[in-house]
């Protein structure tokens, strides 16, 4: 019986200290939901578009670059439409 009672007083202590930590992540994070707008403006101040030369648009033209580099430039440009959506 008293081993029982060790047992529940210890699982006891050990989940009151395992929520006293998780309170603080939880808030933070309830609070980031809340105020999302800002946490778009918060990004968009460090954040710019990436905007190619017109001598580099003409390079891609002439040149046909392989896939690879058509898929990193396909994110170049998902990234500067986020970027005008969310930022501008």
């Amino acid at each position: 019986m008293r081993k029982l009672i060790i047992s529940l007083a210890l699982c006891t202590l050990i989940s009151c200290s395992i929520a006293t930590e998780l309170i603080a992540p939880v808030a933070n994070f309830g609070i980031g939901l809340y105020n999302a707008d800002t946490y778009y403006t918060k990004e968009c101040a460090w954040y710019e578009p990436v905007w190619f030369s017109d001598e580099t648009k003409q390079w891609i033209k002439n040149n046909n670059p392989e896939d690879k580099t058509m898929k990193d430039l396909a994110k170049i440009a998902k990234n500067n439409d986020l970027y005008k959506e969310l930022c501008t």
